[in-house]
């Protein structure tokens, strides 16, 4: 944790950085209502200008254990590519995650559910949750939602237009972020 302290880019952003993309870093929990709605206009941010910025998704569940079994899903999808599947439908739906939840939503996603389940139980998974939670410390990120867009952290939920204001003065900077 303290090459994180010294160099919290790669933990943050992932290894595949580009110079040529604004990275977003998302804190978020998903039963966060302000999480839902800026899971919305991250996702119109994306869609207007999506070779310009890449998202790298941090589950942060903060109230209590169906949230922790949200993001040990959510994590767990990375591992079969429908991550972002997974968290639109959790983020859409107004549901209480469980056991039983969880394997309709990713059966309905053709994932495969026993690999999911051993997954999300995996020392794997509990490392990039442990990672996350660290990383929101360091950034100072006591709840949900929390963002580090290129250079600019902010806590709390944003509207779009401050959201695509500092996209774009992220995007003016020179590349890389980090």
């Amino acid at each position: 944790m303290e090459t994180m302290r010294t160099d919290p880019c790669p933990a943050l952003f992932g290894n595949s950085a580009s110079n040529s993309e604004v990275p977003i870093a998302y804190f978020s929990e998903f039963r966060c209502p302000f999480c839902r709605a800026l899971e919305r206009d991250l996702e119109s941010l994306l869609a207007e200008d999506p070779a310009t910025f890449r998202l790298v998704q941090h589950e942060l569940p903060i109230f209590g254990p169906p949230s922790e079994l949200a993001a040990r899903a959510s994590v767990a999808a990375a591992r079969q590519g429908k991550q972002q599947e997974l968290r639109r439908r959790f983020m859409r739906t107004p549901m209480v995650a469980e056991e039983a939840s969880v394997r309709r939503v990713a059966e309905t996603l053709d994932l495969d559910v026993e690999q999911l389940l051993i997954d999300m139980s995996s020392a794997g998974v509990q490392a990039e949750l442990d990672r996350t939670r660290a990383l929101a410390d360091l950034f100072g990120f006591i709840g949900t939602p929390g963002l580090v867009i290129g250079r600019t952290v902010l806590s709390g939920a944003v509207p779009l237009s401050l959201l695509r204001q500092i996209a774009e003065g992220e995007k003016a900077e020179p590349f890389p972020a980090c």
